[in-house]
Parts: structure tokens; C-alpha cells; sequence
């Protein structure tokens, strides 16, 4: 009679065990298999402006009062003095003596030579630098929420997981969102891929940008998911047993 209830149990408990465990596939990153969504490769775009976005600028020029304006006083050739910038809701910046420069929807780069196309005029030999004031993504879900700064240009969704510090284990690696701002206000795009695919480098979902929402769900059906295998089998070996003494128990009586 023990036997039998032992055989029940264990074919009751062996599919919830099994469906409930966090295994290898779902957990590791750049899988080849076949199975998994295939992404194409696509050019990388650079970053452009949007409202709300802060701006450091630097003017370099041998007029030293164009250069004490433009560098908080500082007339040093060598300065690595900024000023930052806010650009407005309207997509405009406003500089010394420039006032209402459109920069929104522009890369970095081109919004540097707009302005100093524009500043030539008053300055002929004035350059540009400009640099991202604010340069963050954010991080939402299964991990480590918060903000993080770019540390380079270019970064990918694996380097953005090592600065968060990887998502948990429990961590919805297959339906990865990112939240993107419209650079001209309208509603933000939502992008959903799976992590896991090794086809994900180089695709239109590998690089993180200025803003973006990196957001991670948990494991659909979470709550029944196992981590740690071997102290699950622990625990549920206890747990069989109490229940069978306690069956044994009842049929004594």
C-alpha cells in the first residue's frame, strides 16, 4: 500500500517540479537555436535630440572675449569648462546671443555644426563642441531599478545589463521591452524582443540610447517558479514524506 501511494504522489509532484523550474534555455543569453526569433542585422542610428535633453557646450576661439562669454570666464586655451543647455518643449535652445537655435530632432553632430554655423557669423573662427548633459537609461523590473549613465558611446543591451548588474533570475528574458521617447514629442515607441537570441547583435534592438526604459516582467507564473532546484527536491522530500506518514497514520486507524 505504501508503495502505491508513493508512486501516486510522485506522478502528481514530478510535472509540477519539472514545469516549474528556471532551466538553462530560458536563462542563457546568445542561443542559437533555431527556435528562437531570428533578428536581422541593422545600421546602427545615431542618438538625436529631444526636448528636454541638456546639452554641455564648448566655443574655442582666440577671441578672448567671445572665449570668457562662452567658457564661464575662463580664457585658457586648454579649458574643459562647460555651460549646459536645456532644449526646450518647442525643440529650441537658447545661447548667448542666440536665442531660439532649433536643435531637436538633430544628432549631436549636426546640431555642433547648426551651431556654429550660426555663431561664425558674429565669431568667424568659433567651434563647437557639444556633449550630452543628461546622458541616462533607465531600468524597471527584475533587477536593480534606477537610472544609469552612458559610460561610451554605442552601448549595447549586454553592457547596459552589466552596469545594472544582470536581472534576476525570475526575469522575463524572452519578452525584453524598451520604452523610446519620440525625438518630436509624439508617443514613446515600445520595442519587445527576446534576449536569449544570439541574433540580437547588431539588430535594431542591440543598442541602448539616451531615455530608453529598459522594462523586465517576471517569468509568467512566477509565484510557482523554482530557482534552486536541489533545495526544491529537499522540500518537497520532506514534505512527501510527512504527507505519507500522516496517510499511513489514517490507514492505521
Amino acid at each position: 500500500m505504501k508503495r502505491i501511494i508513493h508512486i501516486v504522489l510522485g506522478c502528481c509532484l514530478l510535472p509540477v517540479v519539472c514545469g516549474s523550474c528556471i532551466t538553462t534555455k530560458s536563462n542563457s543569453y546568445l542561443q542559437t537555436n533555431d527556435k528562437l526569433p531570428q533578428y536581422t542585422k541593422a545600421e546602427y542610428k545615431e542618438y538625436r535630440l529631444h526636448p528636454n535633453d541638456q546639452l554641455r557646450m564648448r566655443v574655442l576661439t582666440l577671441n578672448d572675449e567671445a572665449q570668457s562669454i562662452y567658457s564661464n570666464g575662463n580664457q585658457s586655451s586648454t579649458t574643459t569648462s562647460y555651460d549646459t543647455y536645456r532644449i526646450y518643449d518647442d525643440g529650441t535652445v537658447d545661447l548667448p546671443f542666440l536665442n531660439g537655435v532649433q536643435v531637436a530632432g538633430l544628432t549631436l553632430r549636426e546640431a555642433a555644426h547648426k551651431i556654429q554655423d550660426t555663431l561664425q557669423t558674429m565669431i568667424p573662427d568659433a567651434m563647437v563642441k557639444l556633449a550630452m548633459a543628461n546622458e541616462q537609461f533607465y531600468f524597471v523590473g527584475e533587477g536593480h531599478s534606477g537610472a544609469y549613465s552612458f559610460y561610451k558611446e554605442r552601448l549595447n543591451i549586454f553592457q547596459a545589463l552589466a552596469l545594472v548588474g544582470d536581472m534576476k533570475a525570475n526575469g522575463d528574458r524572452r519578452r525584453i521591452r524598451i520604452v523610446r521617447p519620440d525625438p518630436e514629442g509624439g508617443l514613446p515607441e515600445i520595442r519587445e524582443f527576446d534576449l536569449r537570441s544570439a541574433s540580437i547583435i547588431d539588430s535594431e534592438y542591440y543598442y541602448i540610447y539616451p531615455n530608453d526604459v529598459i522594462y523586465v516582467s517576471s517569468i509568467k507564473g512566477n509565484f510557482f517558479k523554482v530557482e534552486n532546484y536541489s533545495s526544491t527536491v529537499g522540500t518537497l522530500s520532506t514534505s512527501l514524506s510527512f504527507l505519507v506518514t500522516v496517510i499511513n497514520l489514517g490507514l492505521s486507524f
